[in-house]
């Protein structure tokens, strides 16, 4: 069990280290093309909305949005869900009658 905890310090100090030597060693200009070109260069895109339309990017989430809403609609599992809900809704409703308090 000792041998697994200092494994596991090991390995964190080496990652510790590891972040180190990027942080500190790398030269800036491989850091900053890292940020526009690299795996997560669209995050830093992000970062500066006057660069792109926002009639074209309400377009995109609208249309993203209406795709979802379709799929979701036609869905025999979310047919199955809203189904449920309302039996559920209406036995929630008449128990509440039954106790004479008012449905939301």
């Amino acid at each position: 069990m000792e041998i697994i905890v200092i494994a596991a310090i090991v390995a964190v100090g080496f990652g510790a280290t590891a972040t180190w030597l990027i942080a500190t060693r790398l030269p800036a200009g491989w850091i900053e093309r890292a940020q526009t070109e690299g795996r997560y260069g669209s995050l830093a895109e992000a970062a500066f909305p006057d660069e792109e339309d926002p009639r074209r990017q309400q377009a995109r989430t609208d249309t993203r949005r209406v795709r979802r809403a379709r799929v979701r609609t036609g869905s025999p599992a979310m047919t199955f869900m809203r189904a449920l809900r309302s039996q559920a809704g209406k036995a929630c409703a008449a128990a509440a009658r039954r106790r004479g308090k008012a449905t939301i």
